[in-house]
């Protein structure tokens, strides 16, 4: 915004050299349409408001201060930009509510519980069940939802995690940098929880990661989690009351359990 005294002075030099017959508003509101009109170089959305600047320039009618603002497409590009840093991005579109298959009612009432979650995210999410039952992708496509809304997600593979967690377990920076993502992250996706090798259980540390996990995101209520795992609450309890537990209550009213449903996979 021009200061008053400025403004007032090329107001009169424009008048008196009669170059114009533009108020100062309109020559204002000149320079704000031109900038709107420049075109932008960022990638990803291609958004007509702000020619892909990702601002936009407005005036203020009562002090005729212009002002650059975020355009609505930042909320996309946003989105974009966590669906790439999640993880998920290459079954993001595989993984979705209308590639869901209701051929029993058991998935119709699964695919309502897991929209529901969608739409009203609070609280924790989980799906158990033997392979095969949908559980990635119901985990997937409520992922999906909440990226596009705006959610950073993380995507975290349970086995994988505890292979580099116990690598680096005697180092105390490299174990930081690790874990503590996973724990500060808005919305965690943790797939296949507890999944150990064939005959295998999990063990003490495998339980101490994960309480460590999921109880710095069970003391921070508005941080949101997603589990799949292939055992069923009472089995989570035998494997560790702990952590079995806080899962337990924070997933009340968002718990799927498909451990006797049919491996789809495999029909």
């Amino acid at each position: 915004m021009f200061p008053p005294e400025i403004r007032d002075g090329i107001g009169e030099t424009l008048r008196e050299s009669h170059l114009t017959d533009f108020s100062i508003e309109e020559l204002e509101q000149q320079i704000v349409d031109g900038y709107n009109a420049t075109e932008g170089t960022l990638k990803g959305v291609d958004c007509p408001i702000c020619k892909n600047k990702g601002d936009i320039m407005v005036l203020d009618p009562l002090t005729l201060e212009r002002k650059v603002r975020d355009c609505q497409c930042q909320a996309q590009r946003r989105s974009l930009r966590f669906m790439a840093q999640s993880g998920l991005g290459n079954v993001l579109d595989l993984y979705t509510w209308e590639k869901w298959q209701c051929r029993e009612p058991w998935q119709e009432k699964a695919l309502q519980v897991a929209k529901d979650y969608a739409a009203h995210p609070e609280g924790w999410f989980l799906a158990a069940g033997r392979p095969g039952t949908g559980k990635t992708h119901l985990c997937t496509a409520i992922c999906g939802d909440l990226l596009r809304n705006g959610r950073m997600v993380r995507y975290l593979l349970w086995r994988e995690f505890t292979t580099q967690a116990k690598a680096v377990v005697n180092d105390d920076e490299a174990y930081r940098e690790l874990v503590e993502p996973y724990k500060r992250v808005p919305v965690l996706y943790l797939d296949d929880l507890f999944k150990t090798g064939k005959g295998q259980t999990p063990t003490a540390g495998d339980c101490n990661l994960a309480f460590e996990l999921l109880n710095h995101r069970y003391t921070n209520p508005y941080q949101l989690t997603i589990i799949s795992t292939e055992l069923t609450i009472p089995q989570l309890l035998d494997v560790d009351e702990a952590t079995g537990s806080r899962i337990y209550e924070r997933s009340k009213g968002h718990y799927l359990d498909m451990s006797g449903k049919k491996n789809w996979r495999l029909a």
